[in-house]
């Protein structure tokens, strides 16, 4: 029986497919789909950060197959960011040519230009949700936040007591914290996620609940996320809120402020490491550092000195992973100043895996080259947020966001690990889905008919209807 139909050559396309499942991709929308992602994000980055990467890879799909199935098209919008994005991803590519790992450059590449591409569609469907779609994605995103913050108090009362379930499940091995004596630490970046994910959350939550309530709620979302005590994520919500307090009162100014701190924070982000004290020999002028930030900046001069190598075109996309193995371990000792006594750390590469700074490891990989087009990136942002953000709050929340995000990945996490990315790109997302005008809702379905054939207008109906007769046409 699957003889000839089988053997007959089939023409299938993306929409053919879509087409074939419109009856579900018109009873599912898009905000159904952010709605999803914005209520499960915070319990997933809670318990298991990584999971990120998954839930976004799949609300892209689900919300690439009811876009094109009912508009037959991809939804991407072209524009600077979209651009940016593509030159990205382009030249992490090309890098591939020189690359001291090229298999690994291949790999991270692909996997960074499918993300890139996801975030785009994401991107340009959030602009253009319907009034009913954006309500229900705001429901989404607010009731996910709330449940989200209430299991991070419970994990803090707990020490963690759903997390290391979690792990179990995973098993994956769980360390304890040496300073305060609990596993509360592996909270550090579900806390980091949720310090992006909190800017879209309270502009929303804002707009939706009566001020008093919301305002006592965010006060402590706040809270909680200072509880974890990771300074990377304390930072990173202290600018955001400077940011957002700036642009709420100097709404014109702090746009130009932000881009031209960008423009010299980025193309100047080799020479920055060479202005801090060297925390392994100048023990007292360092005495003020923590002794997670006297490491960091012990790696940050250790990337300083590869990128004086490969200036202009980097040594290959994602390939810092490569530069040093197991056999390049070391041990710092660091002077007593900074920890007290005298404290030698167990053996490390000179750079793990990464250089624990976004913007450094773009110099160390991708060069001047990349430095220029990650600038360019996050100008275009500052651009579309400061031209379609257009009630003052969202703006400033917009920029908070951006503000943190940068923070965030200066002084933590791979630039290129796919949860961070997802983390970054559907807070972003969610930002836009919840400051976007709404559209007119289509005029897909036709208006149902007032009162049938005894209603205002009876002469429409003739005996056609009674009789079988089409006389009256």
């Amino acid at each position: 029986m699957f003889g000839p139909t089988f053997l007959r050559p089939h023409k299938w396309t993306f929409f053919q497919y879509c087409e074939k499942n419109k009856k579900v991709t018109a009873k599912i929308h898009s905000g159904h789909i952010l709605g999803l992602a914005a209520l499960l994000f915070m319990p997933m980055v809670v318990l298991l950060p990584k999971s990120i990467a998954p839930l976004f890879a799949l609300t892209a799909l689900a919300v690439l197959i009811v876009e094109a199935g009912r508009r037959r098209r991809v939804p991407i919008l072209a524009g600077p960011v979209t651009y940016a994005l593509a030159a990205m991803s382009v030249w992490a590519f090309v890098t591939w040519g020189w690359s001291i790992n090229p298999a690994e450059t291949l790999k991270t590449g692909m996997a960074l230009a499918a993300t890139f591409f996801g975030g785009a569609v994401l991107a340009t469907v959030a602009t253009g949700l319907s009034e009913r779609e954006k309500k229900v994605f705001q429901n989404g995103l607010i009731i996910g936040g709330i449940a989200g913050f209430i299991l991070i108090a419970f994990e803090f009362a707990t020490d963690v007591w759903l997390t290391t379930f979690m792990y179990g499940l995973a098993g994956k091995i769980m360390f304890l914290d040496i300073t305060t004596g609990r596993h509360t630490n592996v909270l550090k970046p579900g806390l980091a996620a949720t310090a992006l994910f909190f800017w879209p959350w309270a502009i929303a939550l804002w707009s939706r609940v009566p001020a008093p309530f919301s305002a006592l709620i965010i006060g402590g979302a706040l809270a909680l996320m200072f509880l974890g005590k990771g300074m990377a994520v304390m930072i990173g919500v202290g600018v955001g809120a400077l940011v957002f307090a700036a642009a709420l009162a100097l709404p014109r100014a702090v746009p130009w402020a932000f881009a031209g701190a960008i423009v010299l924070g980025v193309l100047t982000a080799p020479m920055v490491p060479g202005l801090f004290p060297n925390p392994l020999t100048e023990g007292k002028k360092a005495s003020w550092l923590s002794m997670s930030a006297a490491h960091r900046l012990v790696i940050w001069g250790n990337a300083v000195k590869h990128i004086k190598e490969k200036p202009l075109l980097g040594g290959g996309f994602d390939s810092t992973r490569a530069l040093y193995g197991v056999e390049d371990r070391v041990k710092y000792t660091y002077p007593k100043e900074i920890t007290g006594n005298s404290w030698t750390t167990t053996f490390f590469e000179p750079i793990p895996l990464h250089p624990h700074n976004a913007v450094l490891q773009v110099w160390l990989e991708l060069g001047m080259v990349g430095a220029f087009i990650l600038v360019a990136l996050l100008l275009a942002i500052i651009r579309s947020i400061n031209r379609r953000a257009e009630d003052g709050m969202g703006r400033a929340g917009s920029f908070a966001l951006l503000a943190s995000g940068l923070t965030i990945a200066s002084l933590s996490f791979g630039a290129w690990q796919s949860w961070w990315l997802s983390t970054v790109l559907l807070s972003a997302v969610f930002m836009i889905s919840a400051l976007a005008r709404p559209r007119p809702e289509s005029a897909e379905q036709m208006p149902n008919e007032i009162g049938g054939p005894k209603g205002p207008e009876p002469t429409r109906y003739g005996d056609w209807e009674r009789k079988g007769r089409a006389i009256d046409f």
